[in-house]
């Protein structure tokens, strides 16, 4: 055992001082990983400080040892193949038995690895900003200098001068010698690699570099058999990869195999984007700049000015959205349903996408970010879902790429573009650009059955906000230097209220996500134009909730509370197809609407009459007055409490549960899902929801507390933001109405003033 021991060490010690590539990158990313782990790890979960919770950490550690090991086969594989390029015809010399100068290796994969970095900083500073503001403050001045002073091209310049001079070296020093095959055998390597690198295949990536080592060591017709091998493992990997974000197969009972004819029928666009308010658009505010695409698509539209959604958390939001059904109808009630909550999707309860799909032979897809990791979660009735799955390897996969900061750059497309490698990437929080996920639409755009039922779902306006270069210097002050200069975590627990000066950045970083997407509808728009199907596709553009932005009391955020017009009211815009018999089909409409209204009106429009007892509304079929003829009411609730700290207005009185943390468990029977499945559980935080009815003067609150019910009604006119109540019985026909819609259900019984869940 000696021997052999002594003779790896001699074999070694002589490939480690000749500078093999193979043992010096593993030394560059095991050494960058390490210093990582030791000093970009912390308990801060987007801004918050959960370090008391890390017990529940500790059962993770298997998981994370996994994915740390997943990072290092990325980086290995990676920064192997870059070191061909970057080190010139250094690196073919070691093939002919010269050494590598070792310094010059790590220096060449330092500056190539330096320039990525700064290149993505100035792309993407919100995806570095845990590193920047609560890991490594020491460096924020070299992150503002990169901002404000080297955009993104910048580096990326940099850096291909320096590829291309030492691949012009490379390929001088082959023609030289007069050996084409290996100016081919480099061309074939370029091809490959880049091409595994696009599809984000680390095995591709891997063997690209391993084919291109040894295969000058064979003969012709080993050397072809070789690469012929390798190049086919690779390409089965790249295929493999490039399915990751794409889910077809969780739920695909419900979608057909053969459908009726529908060629005549319009297609159908949903355009959303996360926490969208409909007083932030350009054209409500009489300002230009603010969302040209969306003020141009409105004008060509029917604009609905009060429009609301059901419930200001985004699960529940699309379930009622898709269902057209109340919450405590189809069962899912918050953002962490468990697989019986969820049963109901796509079974006894329809959905609009399976409607379509099985009855009117539309094929359906949705394209998203994080935000919608709740699509791969449920049966939606989607043919196609490209979208993040969330559960507990999801997770940890995110927080250790997430401190592995050295492989962010390649992760965020530094890397003249490239794939995600990890799945979970398309889950950062950080990494809202619809950039990213726009060809995933535009490929479904291309398939040429007609007609579609697509639904794209932007991320780029839920916080932390994350505006991509160049948008995140439109609105901000230029010298404001503080924690919200790019981005801005929501910590449900802090009840603290910023500085005017850093509340007025917080809006301008809203407003510079908001932009960003109004350039994504843009684009969307734009490719319909081209592809010849904008006339004959009804697009909706709307939002699963508002956000509140320090108004008043109102805190930051979303879901904790109706007060104000901020969280609930959204846009509502509908492109009719050109050839749709409507009497009226731009202007707008001042009656208020609700996002069940949405199922209603889209069957109608693809040829489907709505079921008698949805609740919602057809708005293909307005009055003539641009407003109801009728005093309609509207429904909206609660979502789930997070914390169960801080000193906010909705904290105080409050029926109160456990934090998050304490009442989540990891359901292994549902793919891992992160999910509450404690019945007594899930029933407080159903009963301890406020809940609301308003017209368009009016509106009423149901709070109920421990000590008893608050009610409070408001003029929504007179006092948009409620900081005014009226004597209650100036809303008793809204309190009526709440007691008709929950009682009416089944699902509710009255035990004095409260509301209570009915247990089925």
């Amino acid at each position: 055992m000696s021997a052999y021991w002594f003779k790896f060490k001699e074999v070694f010690g002589k490939e480690f001082r000749s500078g093999n590539p193979w043992i010096h990158t593993g030394i560059f990313v095991s050494v960058l990983s390490f210093l990582c782990v030791v000093g970009n790890t912390s308990f801060h979960i987007m801004g918050v400080d959960v370090g008391e919770f890390r017990a529940l950490f500790y059962g993770l550690i298997p998981s994370i040892l996994r994915d740390l090991g997943s990072v290092l086969f990325v980086s290995y594989s990676f920064f192997f193949c870059f070191s061909v390029l970057s080190m010139g015809p250094e690196w073919e010399a070691y093939r002919t038995g010269k050494e590598i100068r070792i310094r010059k290796f790590y220096l060449q994969l330092f500056a190539g690895l330096f320039l990525l970095f700064c290149s993505s900083v100035s792309m993407y500073p919100q995806v570095y900003g845990e590193f920047f503001y609560y890991r490594q403050a020491w460096a924020l001045g070299f992150l503002y200098f990169l901002t404000d002073h080297i955009p993104p091209w910048f580096s990326l310049g940099l850096l291909s001068l320096l590829l291309s001079v030492q691949l012009g070296r490379k390929v001088r020093n082959f023609l030289k010698e007069g050996d084409v095959q290996s100016v081919i055998r480099l061309a074939v390597f370029l091809l490959f690699f880049y091409g595994f690198h696009r599809f984000g295949s680390a095995l591709g990536v891997f063997f690209s570099g391993f084919a291109y080592y040894w295969a000058p060591s064979l003969k012709r017709r080993q050397y072809e058999f070789f690469l012929l091998f390798v190049l086919t493992l690779g390409c089965f990997g790249a295929f493999q990869s490039s399915l990751s974000p794409l889910s077809e197969g969780n739920f695909r009972k419900n979608v057909p195999t053969s459908v009726p004819s529908a060629s005549s029928r319009p297609n159908v666009l949903v355009l959303a984007a996360d926490s969208i308010r409909e007083d932030q658009l350009g054209f409500v505010q009489g300002k230009k700049d603010l969302t040209p695409n969306i003020d141009l698509l409105a004008a060509d539209a029917k604009v609905f000015l009060d429009h609301h959604t059901t419930i200001p958390r985004t699960f529940p939001a699309w379930a009622d959205l898709l269902t057209g059904r109340y919450s405590f109808e189809h069962g899912i009630l918050d953002m962490f349903p468990d697989k019986n909550d969820k049963a109901s999707l796509g079974s006894r309860i329809s959905t609009l996408a399976g409607i379509l799909a099985k009855e009117s032979g539309y094929r359906t897809g949705v394209v998203s970010s994080f935000a919608g990791d709740i699509f791969p979660r449920a049966d939606w009735g989607f043919e196609k879902i490209y979208a993040p799955d969330f559960n507990a390897g999801t997770l940890t996969q995110q927080r250790t790429l997430e401190s592995q900061v050295y492989l962010l750059p390649v992760l965020t497309g530094a890397f003249f573009g490239g794939g995600e490698y990890l799945s979970s990437v398309r889950s950062f929080p950080t990494l809202g650009d619809d950039e990213r996920i726009l060809p995933d639409l535009f490929r479904l755009l291309d398939e040429n059955r007609t007609p579609f039922f697509l639904v794209y779902f932007s991320s780029v306006t839920h916080f932390p906000y994350s505006p991509p270069y160049p948008y995140y210097k439109a609105e901000g002050d230029p010298k404001y230097y503080g924690p919200s200069k790019y981005f801005r975590f929501v910590d449900p627990s802090d009840s603290g209220t910023p500085e005017e000066s850093e509340k007025r950045q917080i809006r301008a970083v809203y407003k510079e996500s908001l932009l960003a997407f109004d350039f994504a509808v843009g684009k969307i728009v734009a490719e319909l134009k081209k592809k010849g199907i904008y006339d004959n596709t009804l697009i909706l553009l709307t939002s699963d909730h508002g956000e509140s932005l320090f108004e008043d009391v109102h805190s930051h955020g979303h879901g904790e509370h109706l007060r104000g017009e901020g969280v609930t009211k959204v846009p509502l815009i509908l492109k009719y197809p050109k050839d749709f018999p409507v009497s009226d089909r731009s202007g707008t409409f001042s009656g208020i609407t609700s996002s069940l209204d949405v199922l209603p009106t889209v069957l109608s429009l693809a040829g489907r009459k709505p079921d008698a007892d949805y609740p919602g509304r057809d708005l293909t079929k307005l009055p003539a007055l641009h407003s109801w003829k009728d005093d309609r009411k509207v429904y909206s609730e609660t979502g789930i409490w997070f914390s169960d700290r801080g000193n906010h207005f909705f904290q105080k009185g409050r029926i109160r549960y456990p934090n998050i943390l304490e009442l989540h468990s990891i359901d292994s029977s549902d793919r891992n899902t992160v999910a509450i499945s404690d019945p007594y559980a899930k029933e407080t935080i159903s009963f301890a929801k406020h809940r609301m009815v308003q017209d368009g003067k009016r509106k009423f609150l149901y709070i109920p507390g421990p000590d008893g019910v608050q009610y409070e009604c408001y003029d929504r006119i007179a006092d948009p933001w409620n900081r005014k109540p009226l004597p209650v019985h100036l809303c008793s026909d809204l309190k009526l109405e709440l007691e008709r819609i929950l009682l009416g259900s089944g699902k509710w019984k009255k035990a004095g003033d409260y509301f209570l869940p009915v247990r089925n």
